[in-house]
């Protein structure tokens, strides 16, 4: 990301920017401190022989298995590091989009968030392509809920946003009326 401080309204603002200008968005997050994330994030990933690894907090209050994908050791019986990070992807989207939902007052009965990714055909085998499908069971206007999405995919989810700088980031919603 490039910060740019444009002037917006005749005042400067700071924005970030992908290298091609493809992603701006203001740096300003308009949630309490206490939402965001700024602390570091310390893990150990210790290898257990036999393409099985565990993963663990630096305080050691949270563990979970993790295995080679199966043409590279694993044995398909834990997720691998690139189903952790598509995972990853879904929780954080989730995670923001029913926080803002929330403060527009809005509580969904369900969201699922389905997720299909295409990468390269070249090492390091990025991601091109990421596509969300979002179904959201609530009493929600669709333009806010779909403005929140936006919004989410370009500023509030930083695992979006890294996707989004080597590849596209894209989504559909539908919204099921409770």
């Amino acid at each position: 990301m490039v910060r740019t401080t444009p002037a917006v309204y005749g005042f400067p603002y700071d924005f970030l920017c992908s290298k091609d200008n493809r992603y701006c968005m203001s740096t300003e997050i308009p949630w309490d401190d206490s939402r965001k994330e700024w602390k570091p994030v310390d893990m150990t990933v210790t290898y257990n022989g036999d393409g099985r690894f565990t993963v663990q907090t630096a305080v050691g209050d949270i563990s979970f298995p993790m295995e080679a994908p199966v043409g590279m050791g694993g044995h398909g019986k834990f997720a691998n590091p690139i189903q952790y990070l598509i995972g990853s992807l879904g929780g954080c989207v989730g995670v923001k989009i029913l926080l803002a939902l929330g403060d527009k007052g809005v509580v969904p009965s369900d969201l699922t968030i389905a997720i299909h990714g295409t990468r390269v055909r070249t090492m390091p085998a990025f991601f091109e392509k990421v596509h969300l499908a979002i179904t959201l069971t609530a009493d929600a206007d669709d333009a806010i809920v779909r403005n929140i999405i936006d919004q989410t995919l370009t500023r509030f989810c930083p695992i979006a946003a890294m996707f989004a700088e080597v590849g596209e980031v894209t989504a559909e919603c539908r919204i099921v009326k409770s």
